[in-house]
């Protein structure tokens, strides 16, 4: 048996042992422990969100670090509100402890001090916008890249803060669970292959524990049960035994049953991933986003083999379209046995040559071969696609991977020279230049014109392209793995004019787009330099993780798509016949034989003559000229240093937009709201209900303080005391109320009227005992989205009717 818990507990005694008032307004006891094992209950809601997101990645790296931060986030919250700190504050201090939690676990060489950097925000940056390229591109199970980590790592923090706020101080609990289960529902409406059960299931037992222990908690605010603390714990225990009986049969029939049921496993009536599509979609990772993975988390692993009579590079397929996030590229492939399509008729002596491929775990639906390919024979039973366009061998659709397969392809490997390339023609096809010409609207002019500055000098097509080999190839830019993936507008101008350090992607890429921004048709050609040679039989290739690569390609007239090498300590083989550049792959995997070593590039830029002797063409060395300045900046004067970041200016308008949205979205809500209730108070009893209500959110608002457990009375006489001026009008109107609800009189229309001016003028009263300043952030407080109304039963319930 309960009783109501009668009187009003004092604040301090409130702060300090319960959770906030419920909706009823009740002074809400609380044990400690309860109220304790209710706030780790949400917390574990949230992990248990983070860890359904299993089926998004490739691995499970991701858990620990969001789980941390998961925690933590939870533990800073919670601290706050138990401090009694407001909302506003405390949402503020969040924030901060978020920064700091992020920069240091995930760009923790950036901080200074303890503090974020410029060069946080502008690695937080690159690799959010990485990352956002990525999510455009793939589909689960994706890689767990820093910014895939990093931009989860914030929702975590902002739903942990919500989740908070609705809990505790809203007393709300499924409202609670709201910012979690979006967060699980959107992981596991993108989420790969695997079992759906074990997620689902552990966030519903997380879920539905927090919903009994938070009612638990609001029960034991609300009542007290007769006889003292004994008969309180043992009611508890009862609730909470009975509870997690009724959730466990409910989860465990749900895990086991629903899989079991008719249809389970079936295809889905609604497809909604492909409903836009003739065939369904296939999980396709850009391979470019698997470099660093394969050079530095794999650098030893045997990828596959090759015997030829010729060494090449193994190239796997090109990118032609830059976005200003990410270089990516679109298929339209056919069967594939034999005879193979050509893209671009090209001119030019060139050798034949056959391989045998045999891929061990190169895990990607694409098949490596010398470029171009003209012919392909599977060895293995499996169908081989072809796409002819960017001239790239793929493996058949229902194969997941081309790991075990074997095939042979017959390639014709170009010998040019720089006489021949230099007198290629300059028509470029229509088809050709749509594709291969255009740049992102926002493309930075200061790329550009950098691009233009080093070819300035150039007469002809190729030497523009050699020109800006010999440019990134100057000695000024250093190869470094040890940096954040990217190649967007933002890590270009960082690689061009700040840090100068990048791997094979950050080479190529730029390559490619400064290409592009002085008209040359270029694309990103990704796959591997020939790997290690075998000393007992010459003709087999080892090709293993440290050998990937990545290298522009540009249209040359009537000899197509040529291939050009920017990164520094690379060279394709007999590539030194036109680029001036010997044969140079990565060596740490030992046993590579270099068997065209060639010249390193001169300090200024410029690069040994193709064939090692001045071309005949003209009489000046290959590229000659074409880069001026020094290491330090560009000839025509001092470097004007970085720009603002991009990165920043992205977050800047991010958040600008965001706030821009709050300020004009909850007042405009708040208005909505209002002009609902007065429409909604037709009748006399329901504005009298609407008068009391405007009167107490006025009082509230201009700080007058008004338990919801207080009498009609009470409420009366504190505003009052506090709006003097209006006394006449706050008693004539609870008189009304009281009338209404107590004695059950109905008001008559005059009277319900009167009511309802009184209550305007009460409101009108505590609104002009508000600083202008407080008034307007009354306007933007999104806690009155969730205020309840305040009147009285009858009024409430004539209201709801």
């Amino acid at each position: 048996m309960t009783v109501a818990e009668p009187g009003l507990a004092s604040r301090a005694h409130h702060a300090a042992t319960a959770l906030p008032a419920g909706p009823d307004g009740s002074p809400g006891r609380v044990p400690g422990s309860l109220r304790l094992a209710t706030e780790v209950a949400l917390g574990l809601v949230t992990v248990a969100a983070v860890l359904g997101m299993n089926r998004l990645f490739e691995d499970g790296s991701y858990r620990a670090p969001l789980v941390a931060q998961a925690v933590l986030a939870h533990v800073v919250v919670t601290s706050l509100r138990r401090a009694n700190l407001r909302l506003v504050p405390a949402g503020l201090a969040t924030a901060g402890t978020a920064v700091l939690a992020v920069a240091w676990a995930r760009f923790p060489d950036t901080v200074r001090w303890g503090l974020p950097t410029a060069a946080t925000l502008r690695a937080a940056g690159d690799d959010l916008a990485a990352a956002w390229s990525l999510f455009g591109e793939v589909r689960a199970p994706a890689p767990v890249e820093n910014g895939f980590v990093v931009g989860a790592a914030v929702a975590v923090w902002a739903l942990a803060f919500l989740a908070d706020w609705a809990a505790f101080r809203t007393a709300a609990a499924f409202e609670a669970l709201l910012p979690a289960t979006v967060l699980f529902v959107f992981s596991a409406a993108l989420a790969g292959p695997g079992t759906p059960v074990a997620g689902p299931a552990l966030f519903a037992v997380c879920a539905l524990a927090f919903v009994l222990l938070h009612r638990t908690a609001a029960q034991a605010g609300r009542v007290r049960w007769a006889g003292g603390g004994g008969p309180a714990r043992r009611g508890r225990r009862a609730l909470l035994g009975s509870g997690l009986a009724v959730i466990a049969a409910g989860v465990v029939a749900g895990a086991v049953v629903g899989p079991r049921l008719p249809g389970a496993g079936g295809e889905p009536v609604l497809a909604w991933r492909d409903i836009t599509r003739d065939d369904a979609t296939r999980v396709v990772l850009s391979p470019i986003v698997s470099l660093q993975t394969k050079l530095l988390q794999q650098p030893d692993v045997q990828l596959f083999t090759v015997r030829s009579p010729r060494s090449a590079y193994w190239r796997l397929t090109s990118l032609d379209e830059f976005d200003g996030e990410a270089w990516r590229s679109s298929y339209r492939t056919e069967g594939a046995d034999g005879e193979l399509p050509r893209a671009v008729p090209a001119s030019g002596d060139a050798r034949t040559v056959t391989q045998e491929i045999t891929i061990d775990q190169l895990g990607s639906v694409w098949l490596p071969g010398a470029f171009e390919p003209r012919a392909v024979r599977p060895a293995s039973g499996r169908d081989v696609l072809y796409d002819q366009r960017s001239a790239t061998l793929m493996v058949d659709r229902d194969l997941p991977t081309s790991d075990g397969l074997s095939y042979t392809v017959t390639s014709a490997v170009p010998d040019w020279s720089g006489a021949e390339l230099r007198a290629a023609s300059t028509r470029v096809p229509r088809e050709v230049a749509d594709r291969y010409l255009p740049l992102p609207a926002d493309f930075p002019e200061r790329a550009a014109a950098e691009a233009r500055r080093v070819t300035a000098a150039a007469p002809t097509p190729y030497d523009e392209a050699l020109a800006l080999q010999g440019y990134l190839r100057s000695g000024r830019f250093t190869y470094d793995t040890d940096v954040g993936v990217g190649h967007g507008n933002q890590a270009l101008l960082t690689f061009l004019f700040e840090t100068r350090r990048g791997y094979c992607e950050q080479f190529a890429a730029a390559f490619a787009a400064l290409a592009r921004s002085v008209g040359l048709p270029a694309r990103v050609a990704v796959g591997f330099t020939p790997g290690i040679q075998d000393d007992e039989d010459p003709t087999l290739y080892s090709v293993r993780g440290v050998h990937a690569h990545a290298w522009p390609e540009v249209y040359l007239g009537e000899y197509g798509w040529v291939p050009f090498e920017p990164t520094v300590g690379r060279g394709p083989p007999r590539g030194r016949s036109w680029l001036g550049v010997g044969e140079q792959q990565d060596t740490r995997a030992g046993g590579a034989r270099v068997t065209d070593p060639g010249p390193e590039p001169a300090a200024d830029g410029g690069v040994e003559a193709p064939g090692g002797t001045p071309d005949q063409a003209d009489g000046r060395r290959a590229g000659e000229g074409l880069e001026v300045g020094t290491a330090t900046g560009p000839a025509n004067g001092p470097d004007p240093g970085p720009t603002p970041g991009d990165a920043v200016g992205r977050l800047v308008a991010t958040l600008g937009g965001a706030l821009l949205a709050y300020a004009v979205l909850v007042p405009s809500v708040l208005a909505a709201q209002r002009a609902i209730r007065r429409r909604r108070a037709r009748d006399p009893v329901a504005r009298i209900g609407l008068a009391w209500d405007l009167a107490i959110d006025g009082a509230v608002d201009a700080g007058v303080a008004l338990p919801a457990w207080s009498t009609v009375a009470e409420k009366a006489d504190r505003m009052t005391v506090a709006l003097p001026e209006v006394a006449a009008r706050v008693s004539s109107l609870a008189w009304q109320v009281e009338q209404l609800d107590y004695a059950g009189i109905p008001p008559t229309v005059e009277t319900a009227t009167r009511a309802l001016e009184d209550g305007r003028a009460v409101a009108g009263a505590a609104r002009h005992r508000q600083p202008s300043w407080r008034r307007m952030a009354r306007g933007l407080d999104v806690r009155r989205l969730a205020r309840r109304p305040t009147g009285p039963t009858t009024t409430r319930q004539a209201g709801a009717g």
